[in-house]
């Protein structure tokens, strides 16, 4: 039963991350420097998600879904550049998390995650997928001016998965409440 639960988490999160790439591509493609550095990232908020709520599941979702989109639509080209970023996607926020669960004292449950913190982690995560992709990128080849790419990318990152966690925060309050009683 376990295993199924597993897999079920790893798909959907594939899924979701796939889906809302394409969702991206869709309402923001015209503001885009480049696919490598673009201005609002949406993806980064199931990023942000699927690692506290899942962490190393979610990080291989995370993988399994930029595998799907990488090879079909941005890297089809290199398939090594490709699986580069479908790890670097899994990886960073992994790496994220673990410093700020050593340097921001948060708990492994998330107790105690306020709106604050949040933005914090928000930060982290984005910082460092945006520096440990633009680094894969200049290490390809793939970008001129690494410095310009990860401030694009950094941003990109964040107001994406701000927009997103903020877009599910307000649809959460608006939601019935449920009876616990």
């Amino acid at each position: 039963m376990q295993i199924q639960k597993t897999m079920v988490v790893v798909l959907t999160t594939a899924l979701a991350y796939v889906g809302l790439f394409s969702i991206n591509n869709y309402a923001f493609s015209a503001l885009d420097m480049s696919a490598s550095a673009p201005w609002v990232f949406l993806p980064s908020g199931i990023r942000i998600l699927s690692i506290l709520l899942f962490v190393e599941w979610g990080s291989l979702g995370l993988v399994l879904g930029s595998v799907l989109m990488g090879w079909g639509q941005v890297y089809g080209d290199d398939p090594a550049l490709a699986l580069g970023i479908a790890v670097i996607s899994g990886l960073a926020p992994l790496v994220a998390r673990s410093l700020c669960m050593r340097f921001a004292a948060l708990d492994e449950n998330l107790e105690g995650l306020t709106a604050t913190c949040l933005l914090r982690l928000t930060v982290v995560f984005c910082a460092t997928s945006a520096l440990m992709h633009q680094a894969w990128l200049a290490y390809c080849g793939r970008t001129s001016d690494v410095l310009q790419s990860m401030a694009i990318h950094f941003t990109g990152e964040l107001l994406g998965a701000l927009l997103l966690l903020y877009t599910a925060k307000f649809v959460l309050d608006r939601l019935p409440q449920v009876d616990r009683g």
